[in-house]
């Protein structure tokens, strides 16, 4: 086989695998959403400043992704208004984050010139990044946008980042939750008991493979997010 049929076959694998993820994540959570067995956030549900903080590389969408994001968001919203959305200056994909948000996060800031360094090296030789966003798939807490890696340079920066963090002992706060493999966007976080959770998982079930367009990643930005 040549080179272009090995760089095929492993491409369709990567996005084979991540539909399993995605899907496996639906199949475990549609039955949740119906009977509204959802997980609400604490700190969105009592409508306190959130003070959790954290430190992420995130890459933001082009405007016509947003665009069609925002049109379904007004689906969702008409149906279930009192979850929180992601407006869509805020809609982003988490290329990783250096630090899990935490109400202490000063000793990780007091390092940001270091994990900054990590992450200049990590992307001194990065290629773009290519990502189709196709579908949605949730969770008990969140409902998210599907994407889908059309190269391998996310996963490159993913790991040369993790690299650079372990080279500089910054890596104690990378991946405690679970280690980052898809490309999705989380764009609704539930903090409220649903209206109609058959109705939402509904609405959800037809927009399992609602195209939202392609982005071509160039700019990244570290962000402290809450």
């Amino acid at each position: 086989m040549n080179e272009r049929g090995r760089n095929q076959v492993s491409r369709s694998d990567v996005r084979q695998r991540m539909q399993n993820r995605y899907d496996r994540l639906w199949k475990a959570t549609v039955g949740k959403l119906r009977t509204g067995d959802i997980d609400q956030d604490p700190v969105l549900a009592a409508g306190r400043p959130d003070r959790r903080r954290g430190l992420t590389l995130i890459a933001r969408p082009d405007s016509n992704v947003r665009k069609r994001i925002a049109a379904f968001l007004g689906q969702l919203r008409a149906l279930e208004p009192e979850q929180h959305y992601y407006a869509p200056s805020e809609l982003h994909l988490t290329l990783l984050s250096l630090f899990t948000a935490t109400v202490e996060p000063a000793r990780f800031f007091a390092k940001t010139e270091q994990y900054m360094a990590a992450v200049d090296m990590a992307l001194r030789k990065a290629a773009p990044i290519r990502i189709q966003f196709k579908g949605v798939t949730a969770s008990p807490g969140a409902i998210m946008i599907q994407g889908f890696v059309e190269n391998e340079a996310l996963n490159e920066v993913r790991d040369s980042l993790r690299r650079q963090l372990r080279l500089r002992g910054l890596a104690e706060g990378v991946d405690t939750r679970y280690r980052l493999q898809t490309a999705h966007m989380t764009v609704v976080r539930f903090h409220a008991h649903l209206h109609d959770g058959e109705q939402l998982a509904a609405m959800l079930e037809r927009a399992r493979n609602l195209p939202f367009g392609r982005i071509n990643i160039r700019r990244v930005s570290l962000v402290r997010n809450d």
